[in-house]
């Protein structure tokens, strides 16, 4: 007896379009691979540089900085008015200069730090290089900031000091004239020199201002007022106004003796204020110099 025949199982053949498809696939994904690998190592590479090069001009910056804030805290002032003037117009260009360099550094430096932690996904690959990188930038904005304001204080009190020495500077030339007995060129000079004095008065209100310049703007200012008041007494033969005016500027004197030991403090009060400011600025120089 011949046995029933069984059907054959047929074949599943593959598709070559479909193998090829999968083929395709395998290596587009391998060019993909890669082509992160590149890009994250580039873009991640990119950033980090941009942040160094703003680091490196941060740290060559210092000196700059040091300078401008050592010579307004450490500088020894002349005791005549001409040698002060002379010494504030000196400080307040080095003060600003500083003071836009920290700005541009502060910029640059925001910028690369936005930068590290932009396009994340696509640095996966190099995000310990960023991240150590973004603690570089973070501690130098942090020092930056502070440097900026120990500038911005010493701009502002080297501002209002600028007016109030020339106030200084002119009211003696107008006593030296009132001596000579040159009423009329003393009178002549006392608008300009009450100008710089409120000028000076106008800015002492600010926070950043030692209370003690602003105490000196209002006596200088009082002082004008009554010397004024005792020339032109004295010009019209007006003796007794001008004993009156005379007796306040006496009074005037005493506080101004007093307004001295006053003055002691106020460098100290200055560098107590600015050091743990100075301090902190170094530190994020320090660590921006491993760059």
């Amino acid at each position: 007896m011949q046995a029933d025949s069984v059907a054959p199982t047929p074949v599943r053949r593959r598709s070559r379009g479909r193998l090829l498809v999968a083929v395709i696939a395998i290596v587009l994904l391998v060019i993909l691979a890669i082509a992160y690998a590149v890009n994250s190592a580039r873009t991640a590479n990119a950033q980090v540089n941009q942040a160094d090069q703003a680091l490196k001009l941060t740290v060559q910056h210092r000196d700059t900085v040091d300078r401008a804030i050592n010579d307004y805290v450490e500088a020894g002032v002349p005791s005549d008015p001409a040698g002060y003037k002379a010494l504030v117009d000196k400080d307040l260009p080095e003060v600003e200069a500083a003071l836009r360099a920290v700005r541009t550094d502060q910029a640059s430096v925001k910028a690369a730090d936005a930068n590290l932690g932009s396009a994340s996904v696509l640095t996966i690959t190099k995000r310990d290089a960023q991240a150590a990188e973004a603690k570089l930038t973070q501690a130098a904005r942090s020092g930056l900031a502070n440097a900026e304001q120990v500038l911005v204080d010493i701009r502002d009190q080297l501002l209002m000091l600028q007016p109030l020495v020339q106030g200084v500077i002119e009211m003696r030339g107008l006593i030296a004239k009132a001596q000579a007995n040159d009423l009329n060129g003393a009178l002549a000079g006392f608008p300009s020199a009450k100008q710089q004095v409120q000028v000076a008065l106008d800015r002492s209100h600010r926070a950043d201002i030692p209370a003690e310049y602003g105490v000196l703007a209002g006596l200088l200012k009082s002082g004008l007022d009554a010397l004024q008041q005792e020339i032109t007494a004295l010009q019209a033969n007006n003796f007794s106004v001008a004993r009156q005016a005379q007796a306040q500027l006496q009074a005037l004197s005493s506080q101004f003796d007093a307004l001295k030991v006053r003055f002691d403090s106020v460098d100290a009060g200055n560098r107590q204020m600015f050091q743990p400011l100075i301090d902190s600025y170094h530190k994020g120089v320090q660590a921006a110099t491993v760059v």
